[in-house]
């Protein structure tokens, strides 16, 4: 077993059986050993240094401090600044970011299409209560435009989150545009994700992939009404429900706000 001891300070003990070990004077530029060094370099190189594949989130203070400890030696305790800021990074970046991408059970024509949808509607029942408050109608009938501004309202809160109501409604959700191009036996997809999830692998892009340039061509009315699959995951559905149910109260007090507003006009008597 091979004991790797590094002295600082000149005149420290190689150990402390001084019958059997002799006073070693070693300083640090004595000392080349440094295990894990190739390992530290390839890091540097992908996570830390300027331009990397996966450079980290670091601002240039905590950078310039991590190369020079990483210059001096290869002990896990020259990270030790930075770890805070990337664990930070990840829980409440990273993290929240995927959690927002994930919750989206439609690409985004689909729930530009259904802003425009719930927007729609609400323009279409503001006209309806206006329609109703000018004539001589009685005060009752403004009501009837409630449902229009539920639908609405409802619509437009899911879109704001990026989900499609409709597509909640059958649990269902838009195939990725790679998963529209991937053929049955094509691994090629499969072995570019496992090989990004290694951690010395410098691959972590798409934007040459040949699916981008046949999903931007695709028709915007295919886009829209594109296929969809079940939504496989229990903890994902839970989420979408609990934001469909959020949907539905927003869109019902919103409604209901509307509704009173153009009740307690005074009649027009003009139509």
């Amino acid at each position: 077993m091979l004991l790797l001891v590094k002295q600082v300070s000149s005149g420290s003990p190689v150990c402390k059986n001084q019958s059997r070990c002799q006073y070693a004077k070693l300083t640090t530029s004595e000392v080349t050993i440094e295990p894990f060094r190739d390992e530290i370099n390839r890091v540097i190189g992908i996570y830390v240094a300027d331009g990397g594949a996966r450079q980290l989130n670091l601002s240039g203070r905590e950078r310039t401090a991590l190369l020079h400890a990483l210059a001096n030696t290869t002990h896990p305790s020259a990270w030790r600044n930075v770890a805070t800021t990337v664990e930070w990074s990840l829980r409440c970046q990273a993290h929240p970011n995927f959690i927002r991408w994930t919750i989206c059970n439609g690409n985004r024509p689909r729930v530009v299409f259904a802003r425009g949808l719930g927007i729609s509607l609400i323009v279409f029942g503001i006209l309806a209560d206006l329609l109703i408050t000018l004539s001589h109608v009685s005060r009752a009938w403004r009501v009837l435009p409630l449902l229009l501004y539920i639908l609405g309202i409802s619509t437009l809160i899911a879109a704001w989150k990026g989900m499609c109501v409709v597509l909640h409604g059958l649990h269902h959700r838009h195939l990725r545009p790679w998963e529209l191009f991937q053929d049955a036996d094509d691994e090629s997809v499969e072995t570019k994700v496992n090989a990004s999830m290694d951690s010395f692998d410098t691959y972590n892009s798409y934007e040459t992939e040949p699916w981008i340039a046949k999903y931007e061509h695709r028709n915007i009315i295919r886009k829209i009404f594109d296929r969809q699959t079940w939504v496989e995951e229990p903890a994902l559905r839970q989420i979408q429900d609990t934001i469909f149910l959020q949907a539905i109260l927003g869109g019902i007090v919103g409604g209901a706000i509307l509704t009173a507003i153009f009740v307690a006009v005074p009649k027009g008597n003009l139509i």
